[in-house]
C-alpha cells in the first residue's frame, strides 16, 4: 500500500499546509491586514498617511521610499523574481484588493504588509517603521500580552514632555561588557514584544513633539528601554542598572518596578490546577438553557424602515419638502384611503407623547390612545354621535372642558397637562393594545423634535407616512400607497431589484401613464367569482404584496397628474390591481393570467411586459 503522504489524505494535507503558508510562517496575520486594510474608512485612511508623513519626518529606515505601486507590481510580475515568493503572492492580493484606492494608500499598505511578512526577521525599529501608520487601526499579534511592567513603560512614554523627550535623545554610551550582555540576553528571548511594542509607540508618538535627527536619537532610546525590558530576566541588577541608564533620568526604573503579591510559581500552580479541574469537571446535562428572549424592537416589525425614515425625514431638504407637500395634494385629489387625521390630531397627538416622556410605556400607551379618539371626536363635525362623543372625552373630565374646542384648541390644552394630569388620564382610559401603539408612541417620540420647527402640513405629511410605515404589515398595500407616496421617491422603502424584471417593467409603466391609458383604467370592471378565487389562493402567502404596493405607489402620484376626483381613484385601483397580478403570474396559468390582465390591457398590454428580445448581429 502506498504510504499515506502519496495517497489522497497526503495530498490534502500538502493542499492545506501550502495554503496556510502561502505567504510565509506568518500568512495568518497578512491575511488577516489584507481583509483589514481593505476595510479602513476614509477617516482612517487619512490618519494612516498622516502617521507615515510624520514617521518619515524623523526616520532613517526607509519610511519614505519612492517606489511607486506601478514598479513595485511591475517587481511582482518579473520574471526575475527579486522578491520573495511569499512576498509576491501577498502583494498580488494585496494590489488586487486595494486596486480602488490612491497610489499613496497601495504602497503604505504594501511597506506594512511586507514588513508583517519578515517581522521574524526584522529589527523591531526597522518592523515598526513601515507598520506603525496601521498599528492603532490594525492591532499586531501579541500586542495584548505584554508584561505589565512594560506596559507601565508604555504608558510612562505617553505622558512624557516634550522637554523629556529631549533628554531621551541626548547621547549615551554603553559599557562593551553590558552591551554584550544585553545581545546575549536578546538571543534568549526572540519572543519577546516589548522592544516592538517600545517602538510602535514611540514612532507614534515623537514625531509630534520632536523632528529630524532628535526625533530619532529619542525614538532609538526609547526602542533601547523596551530592549532591555524584554530581555531583563537574563541579566543581572549591575547589568540592568548599567543599560537603564540612558533613561534613568526620564522614566526611573524602580517606577515600573511590579509589586507581587503571589509568587509567580503559585500563580502558574493556580492556572494549572484550575485548568485540570476545567478540564475533568463532570459534563453538566445536555438540557440547554432557555435562550434569552429578545426584546421586541422599538418601531415593530417594520423597525430598520421606520428608523430609515425618521433618519431620513430630517435629513431633507426644502426643495424635497416642497415635493413632498405636491405629491401629498396630488394623492389627496383622488385617494379616498388615506388617514383622516387633520392637523390638530396629530399635534394633540404630539403634544401628548411630549408630555409622557417620563412615563411608562403602558401608560403612554393608553394616553396616546385616549387622546386620538379625543381628537378625532373634536374633528369629527357631526359624525360621530353625541353619546360616542361622551364616552371618547370622558377620561379628560373635568381637566379639560370640550365647548367650542376645535382640534388646534384641544392640541394646546393636551399640551399644558402635567404629569399627574397624564396619568390620571391614563389610568381613566381604556385599556390599550401595547403591542400595537407602542411602534407609534417610539417612532413619534423620536420625532418629536424634529416636528417641533415644521409646519401643520409637514407635521400631518411625516406622521402619516411613519404610522403609516409602523403598520405597514395590518394596512392594504393601496391604503399604504395613499399615506406613504409623497415620501417613496425621497426616501424609498421598496427595493426594484427585489421585484422581478416583469413586475418592474410594469412599475415604470404605470409611472409612465398617459391621460388616455388613466382613463382606459378607471372604466369600470368586475371579476368572475371563481376567478377571484383562483387569485386569491395565488396571493395567500403574501408573495406578491411587494409587487402591489410598488404599483400602488407608482399609481398614487402619476395618476393624479392625469385624471383627478374619483375616476382617478378608480385608475389607481385598478393599477394596483396590476401589480398584484404580475407578482402573482407564476401561479397562474397562462389563460388565468390573461383573464386577470383585462381590465388593464387597454392600458398596458401584458406583450409589453416581456422581456425586449435580443437584435440579432
Amino acid at each position: 500500500m502506498a504510504p499515506a503522504s502519496h495517497g489522497l489524505l497526503g495530498r490534502i494535507q500538502r493542499a492545506n499546509d501550502d495554503a496556510s503558508h502561502r505567504f510565509g510562517p506568518r500568512t495568518a496575520e497578512v491575511e488577516a491586514f489584507i481583509v483589514a486594510a481593505a476595510q479602513l474608512t476614509p477617516w482612517q485612511w487619512r490618519q494612516v498617511l498622516a502617521t507615515k508623513r510624520l514617521v518619515a519626518s524623523i526616520s532613517k529606515e526607509g519610511a519614505g521610499s519612492s517606489d511607486s505601486a506601478r514598479s513595485i507590481q511591475a517587481s511582482i510580475r518579473s520574471s526575475e523574481r527579486r522578491i520573495s515568493e511569499p512576498i509576491a503572492r501577498a502583494g498580488e492580493v494585496l494590489f488586487d484588493t486595494l486596486v480602488k484606492r490612491s497610489e499613496e494608500k497601495q504602497v503604505s499598505a504594501w511597506q506594512a504588509m511586507t514588513a508583517l511578512v519578515m517581522r521574524s526577521q526584522l529589527p523591531a525599529l526597522k518592523f515598526a517603521v513601515h507598520y506603525v501608520p496601521f498599528a492603532a487601526f490594525i492591532p499586531l499579534a501579541g500586542s495584548d500580552v505584554l508584561d505589565p511592567r512594560t506596559l507601565r513603560f508604555l504608558d510612562s512614554l505617553q505622558a512624557l514632555t516634550r522637554e523629556q523627550l529631549s533628554a531621551l535623545a541626548r547621547r549615551w554610551r554603553i559599557e562593551p561588557g553590558a552591551s554584550r550582555a544585553l545581545l546575549q540576553a536578546v538571543a534568549k528571548n526572540r519572543e519577546a514584544k516589548s522592544e516592538e511594542a517600545v517602538a510602535l509607540a514611540a514612532l507614534a508618538l515623537v514625531p509630534q513633539l520632536l523632528t529630524g535627527d532628535e526625533g530619532w536619537s529619542a525614538v532609538r532610546t526609547a526602542v533601547h528601554g523596551g530592549r532591555v525590558l524584554g530581555a531583563i530576566g537574563e541579566l543581572t541588577p549591575a547589568e540592568v542598572g548599567e543599560l537603564w541608564a540612558p533613561l534613568e533620568a526620564v522614566i526611573p526604573l524602580a517606577s515600573l518596578s511590579e509589586v507581587e503579591t503571589v509568587p509567580a510559581g503559585e500563580r502558574v500552580r493556580t492556572a494549572v490546577n484550575n485548568a485540570i479541574n476545567k478540564i475533568t469537571r463532570p459534563p453538566r446535562g445536555r438540557t440547554a438553557a432557555p435562550a434569552a428572549a429578545r426584546p421586541p424592537a422599538p418601531y415593530g416589525p417594520n423597525h430598520a424602515e421606520v428608523a430609515a425614515f425618521i433618519k431620513g425625514a430630517a435629513e431633507l431638504s426644502p426643495i424635497q419638502w416642497l415635493r413632498v407637500l405636491d405629491r401629498r395634494k396630488l394623492v389627496a385629489s383622488v385617494t379616498r384611503e388615506g388617514s383622516a387625521e387633520p392637523a390638530g390630531v396629530v399635534r394633540s397627538i404630539l403634544a401628548t407623547l411630549e408630555g409622557t416622556r417620563d412615563l411608562d410605556t403602558y401608560t403612554r400607551c393608553r394616553a396616546f390612545a385616549a387622546v386620538e379618539r379625543a381628537g378625532f371626536a373634536i374633528e369629527s363635525h357631526g359624525k360621530v354621535n353625541l353619546d360616542q362623543v361622551r364616552q371618547m372625552l370622558a377620561p379628560f373630565e373635568p381637566v379639560i372642558a370640550f365647548q367650542a374646542l376645535n382640534g388646534g384648541g384641544f392640541a394646546h390644552r393636551v399640551a399644558s397637562l402635567d404629569k399627574a394630569e397624564w396619568q390620571r388620564i391614563a389610568a381613566a382610559a381604556p385599556d390599550a393594545n401595547e403591542e400595537a401603539v407602542a411602534p407609534l408612541v417610539n417612532a413619534g417620540t423620536a420625532l418629536i423634535d424634529f416636528f417641533g420647527g415644521r409646519s401643520d402640513d409637514e407635521a400631518v405629511a411625516a406622521w402619516h407616512a411613519v404610522s403609516a410605515l409602523v403598520q405597514r404589515h395590518h394596512l392594504t398595500p393601496i391604503k399604504f400607497a395613499a399615506s406613504y407616496a409623497p415620501f417613496a421617491s425621497a426616501i424609498p422603502v421598496t427595493n426594484p431589484r427585489s421585484l422581478g424584471a416583469m413586475v418592474s417593467r410594469y412599475v415604470t409603466a404605470v409611472g409612465r401613464l398617459g391621460a388616455a391609458q388613466c382613463a382606459a383604467l378607471a372604466r369600470p370592471w368586475q371579476l368572475e367569482d371563481a376567478l377571484s378565487s383562483v387569485l386569491s389562493g395565488a396571493i395567500a402567502d403574501g408573495s406578491s404584496r411587494p409587487g402591489e404596493e410598488a404599483a400602488a405607489l407608482a399609481a398614487v402620484v402619476t395618476v393624479p397628474m392625469r385624471l383627478a376626483g374619483s375616476g382617478g381613484w378608480a385608475a389607481v385601483k385598478t393599477a394596483a390591481f396590476g401589480g398584484r397580478v404580475i407578482a402573482a403570474r407564476t401561479r397562474l396559468t397562462a389563460e388565468q393570467l390573461e383573464l386577470l390582465w383585462k381590465p388593464i390591457q387597454p392600458a398596458v398590454p401584458l406583450v409589453s411586459l416581456n422581456a425586449p428580445a435580443k437584435s440579432k448581429r
